[in-house]
């Protein structure tokens, strides 16, 4: 199914996995339930009116999702264990190092990082 197009109905408004369910990987669920909660929270501190919080909540929160949701479909977070697999054909190894290099370990992990916002740079930002 596609990602939801609006999140907020009246006095009622749904976050984490109610707005956007994920691949159960990579913390998803968890991670954006947790930035989901803080941009609600920080839009109904700004907010008089419950219906334009949940507005501006939406507006900040539902394009970075509904991206989350689309590239988990086609890169999943799992990238790592499938590079690895990939390369290794399943068959065992000494060390982790052997398989991957450490920068593209942190290329791979960096990347989705940036995509799920979970980055330095946006956590300090939020």
């Amino acid at each position: 199914a596609p990602p939801r197009q609006r999140w907020s109905f009246g006095h009622v408004t749904l976050l984490g996995d109610a707005a956007h369910p994920m691949v159960p990987r990579g913390s998803n669920g968890a991670g954006q339930a947790i930035l989901d909660a803080q941009a609600l929270t920080a839009a109904l501190l700004a907010h008089d009116d419950p219906m334009a919080a949940f507005e501006s909540y939406e507006n900040q929160r539902l394009e970075a999702t509904t991206r989350i949701v689309l590239t988990n479909r086609s890169n999943p977070p799992d990238a790592i264990l499938r590079e690895v697999f990939q390369r290794t054909k399943d068959l065992p190894f000494a060390a982790i190092g052997d398989v991957i290099s450490r920068e593209e370990l942190v290329a791979l992990s960096d990347g989705y990082k940036r995509i799920a916002g979970y980055s330095k740079d946006a956590l300090r930002a939020s």
